[in-house]
């Protein structure tokens, strides 16, 4: 699928909501993801870079949350291949590396022209998560009821 290809998909209007939660962590991967659909999310995991670039081929998805360590690649990456699909729809940064690392690299996303939420650091604060995750559902349903209209 190409970039240009990428950007015309559009969800069917009573599509569910979709999360990709991209994390090596299985542990995080299934926690993140049950937290997605207390919140209304369909999710899907990919456990690393290749897997990602994969889902992301596949579909389109309503929110992403991005680990940046994968195992031999660095979540950068993820965001660079994000930003050559045109992909618009929020990221959320869950990762246990240094503070400073997470916001360069939401900085660097931006950069991109992704849309980056601020950096959540690991130990996640799951009522924080679970919060942040209600905006997003409520985000993206206004989103496809805005293009069905």
């Amino acid at each position: 699928m190409t970039a240009a290809t990428f950007g015309r998909l559009k969800p069917a209007p009573n599509a569910p909501v979709s999360l990709l939660v991209i994390d090596d962590a299985v542990i995080h991967s299934t926690i993140i993801s049950r937290i997605g659909e207390k919140t209304g999310f369909q999710p899907k995991t990919a456990a690393s870079y290749e897997e990602a670039v994969k889902q992301v081929g596949e579909r389109s998805y309503d929110c992403i949350t991005l680990d940046l360590g994968l195992g031999r690649h660095a979540g950068v990456e993820v965001l660079r291949h994000l930003a050559t699909t045109g992909y618009k729809g929020p990221i959320i940064i869950i990762s246990g590396a240094e503070k400073f690392i997470c916001d360069e690299t939401v900085k660097i996303g931006r950069e991109l022209k992704l849309n980056l939420c601020d950096p959540i650091q690991k130990p996640v604060d799951l009522k924080f998560l679970r919060e942040l995750l209600t905006q997003q559902k409520k985000k993206a349903d206004l989103s496809k009821l805005a293009a069905v209209c």
